[in-house]
């Protein structure tokens, strides 16, 4: 087995661009139309149509008094035809006075205290005592001795001993530990590449491009 051998990468060329060719030509000569340089225009004249009705005769203009303020009308009251007759009298009429307020009258009562009246005394204030307290008696009374019972001083309680069951089963032989390789950085794999069996043949040219310049207007 052969590994195909690939080119090196290089830029592809354009290919040339091209134009197919037209039968139609032009023939004649060819004018540029001439533009007429830009000028204001100018406002065109106001052309009055004329009539042929003229006036005749004299023409009065009507005359027109000056202003003057206009006069206030006076003001007409009908006459009546009915007339106060006899005297009249206009009422007096007393000056202000205060009112006086008026006197309370009590009414009588025929009923009257007898005898001497007599005002109870009370005696000062003094705090009250605290009654005593009244326990009743009982009949029931307590025989032979009693017996506090001891409490032990407190202290902390010990912590159990943990008991592990036994097993009956019991490793035999020897027993090996496995051997880890101190690490190490993998090596990055070398990178193959196929090599191709198809090669170019021929001479290839590369087009020139011709230097920039700016466009004649």
């Amino acid at each position: 087995f052969e590994t195909p051998h690939k080119e090196p990468f290089r830029p592809a060329e354009r290919p040339k661009q091209i134009k197919p060719t037209d039968n139609l030509r032009p023939e004649g000569d060819f004018e540029t139309p001439h533009k007429e340089p830009f000028r204001p225009a100018e406002r065109p004249k106001q052309v009055k149509p004329t009539d042929n009705l003229r006036p005749e005769g004299d023409f009065e203009t009507p005359h027109k008094e000056p202003f003057r303020p206009a006069e206030r009308q006076k003001q007409v009251k009908p006459t009546d035809n009915l007339r106060p007759e006899g005297d009249f009298e206009t009422p007096h009429k007393e000056p202000f006075r205060p009112a006086e307020r008026p006197k309370q009258v009590k009414p009588t009562d025929n009923l009257r205290p007898e005898g001497d009246f007599e005002t109870p005394q009370k005696e000062p204030f003094r705090p009250a005592e605290r009654p005593k307290q009244v326990k009743p008696a009982d009949n029931l009374k307590p025989e032979g001795d009693f017996e506090t019972p001891h409490k032990e001083p407190f202290r902390p309680a010990e912590r159990p001993k943990q008991v592990k069951p036994t097993d009956n089963l019991r490793p035999e032989g020897d027993f090996e530990t496995p051997h880890k390789e101190p690490f190490r950085p993998a090596e990055r794999p070398k990178q193959v590449k196929p090599t191709d069996n198809l090669r170019p043949e021929g001479d290839f040219e590369t087009p020139q491009k011709e230097p920039f310049r700016p466009a004649e207007r």
